[in-house]
């Protein structure tokens, strides 16, 4: 057997001993360890740690459960259940606070129609009317009569003149028109209808001449020739004038109420 030495490798192993090839060191790092260690036959054997608890979802919870929380709607389960709880309570709350508004209301109608319907009702203070009622006056037609009585009566279309706004388009001096008149009182009506011109309405025994004397002014002849005025007549007219020639105060009768001026020939 050859002397160890420091500078030739040595046999680490009793493998080489029965081994037929010549013996070779091995090289470095490639060296066996033939150590002996203890051991053991079985398996290792796992061991489950038990769940501690079930949580409400039925699943296992464990005292190392480092998964991530539950989030809905970007809140955890807590937060969520809480408000989901407040915003059903603000919803029920809502609805059952305007049915009771509303029954109040409608309590509050019935019995506003009922006190109106027993209370009296006002006169109306206007009436509709789709026509238009002109204003009358509330002064009465008057008459000078009996004081008028055998009066003669000048219209005052005779002091106008010819050059005057009221003259024609000709510019005639109406010299034809008859226009003045004599007054009676207490006569008779003498215009019929087949002699009557036109009526009118007015508050004197002088208006109703000068009606009479506008006609024949306008025309410039005499055919009106009687004006007949009623003074306790109603509208629409108390005053007619007509055409009847040649008509004599004294062919009337006496008639109360009614006055009758002619036209002076």
């Amino acid at each position: 057997m050859m002397d160890p030495s420091p500078s030739l490798p040595q046999r680490m192993s009793a493998l080489y001993q029965y081994h037929n090839a010549p013996e070779v060191a091995p090289a470095h790092g490639l060296e066996y360890d033939d150590n002996v260690y203890p051991s053991s036959d079985k398996y290792p054997v796992l061991r489950e740690s038990p769940a501690s608890a079930h949580d409400r979802y039925n699943r296992h919870a464990f005292d190392n459960d480092n998964r991530p929380p539950r989030i809905i709607f970007g809140m955890k389960i807590k937060t969520f259940l809480v408000v989901a709880a407040i915003m059903i309570l603000i919803v029920v709350g809502a609805a059952v606070g305007g049915a009771v508004g509303g029954k109040q209301l409608r309590d509050q109608h019935e019995a506003d129609m009922f006190n109106n319907a027993t209370s009296p009702s006002r006169p109306s203070t206007a009436s509709a009317s789709s026509t238009y009622n002109a204003p009358v006056p509330t002064y009465e037609p008057l008459s000078d009569c009996p004081d008028s009585d055998n009066t003669l009566y000048t219209s005052s279309f005779a002091h106008i003149s010819d050059t005057s706004t009221l003259t024609t388009s000709s510019n005639t001096s109406h010299a034809s028109a008859g226009l003045s008149f004599t007054k009676h009182c207490a006569l008779s009506n003498p215009i019929t209808d087949k002699a009557k011109l036109t009526s009118a309405f007015v508050y004197s025994f002088s208006d109703c001449v000068e009606v009479c004397a506008a006609y024949n002014y306008w025309a410039d002849s005499s055919e009106c020739s009687v004006a007949v005025y009623q003074s306790n007549a109603t509208r629409p007219a108390n005053c007619w004038i007509g055409k009847i020639p040649e008509l004599k105060a004294s062919s009337l009768k006496p008639k109360d109420g009614i006055d009758v001026a002619t036209l002076e020939e």
